[in-house]
């Protein structure tokens, strides 16, 4: 049975622009797909063969479509045979999961213009491919929401009496709550204190925040790291994977 997912934030118009139908046969591996993709903040509607997907699509067009190779029925294939040649549905690119896939798989997606991924599909995989599919300006690393703490030069950032401040973090920046943000451009000694663990960086201000302006709607500002001991940058990393995949990991 088909079914969606409207959790993304934003406007009405702008959760259609993060639209994505995700097919699959198997429910656990369909499940976990169509988390991840919430999680990345995607607005979600699951198939579970081509027919559903084919029903689903006739009343609205996704922004992605996300089909395994081996449904149930028709094969992700000819789905997306079917796809490309409708006028109305061509335009809407196409991912492919499958598990080593044959030569001549790689054929056809290559000439349907269709994306393929390797599965077990991997969040940071899944992550990129629909970046660079459909994002105007793609991101090359997840980030998450979180409740961090930060210091500033061994001292606790201001941010409207909480002390927990880095509310969105990515394996090489980060975004702050701060009633008083540093002007763009500056250069911070912070650290942040990740699963106990105290991390120092070195990071700029690409660009500040009052109340209701930007993304998150609350004062800050977003840093990029320019210097982090790679260690520290893969827990990092790995504290995102563990994040977005908690509780969904495929049996």
């Amino acid at each position: 049975m088909a079914e969606c997912k409207d959790d993304a934030p934003g406007s009405a118009s702008e959760r259609n622009s993060r639209y994505l139908l995700i097919v699959d046969s198997d429910a656990n591996e369909l499940y976990y797909t169509a988390m991840l993709l919430q999680r990345f903040e995607y607005n979600i509607c699951t198939a579970r063969n081509a027919d559903e997907a084919i029903e689903m699509i006739s009343v609205a067009l996704p922004t992605l479509i996300v089909s395994d190779l081996s449904l149930t029925g028709r094969s992700g294939l000819e789905l997306l045979q079917q796809l490309k040649e409708n006028p109305r549905t061509a335009p809407v690119p196409v991912v492919i999961m499958a598990k080593n896939p044959s030569q001549e798989v790689k054929r056809k997606c290559i000439q349907a213009g269709a994306a393929l991924i390797q599965r077990p599909v991997q969040a940071e995989d899944l992550y990129h491919i629909v970046q660079v599919t459909i994002a105007n300006t793609p991101r090359e690393n997840i980030r998450i929401s979180t409740r961090l703490p930060v210091m500033v030069n061994n001292k606790p950032l201001d941010c409207g009496g909480e002390g927990e401040c880095a509310t969105v973090l990515s394996q090489h920046g980060m975004y702050v709550r701060t009633l008083k943000p540093s002007p763009m451009g500056s250069k911070l000694s912070l650290q942040i204190v990740v699963k106990y663990r105290p991390i120092a960086i070195e990071a700029v201000v690409l660009y500040s925040h009052r109340f209701g302006e930007g993304p998150f709607k609350e004062p800050g500002m977003g840093l990029k790291f320019i210097s982090i001991a790679p260690k520290d940058q893969d827990f990092i990393r790995q504290f995102i994977r563990e994040e977005v995949t908690k509780g969904i990991k495929p049996a």
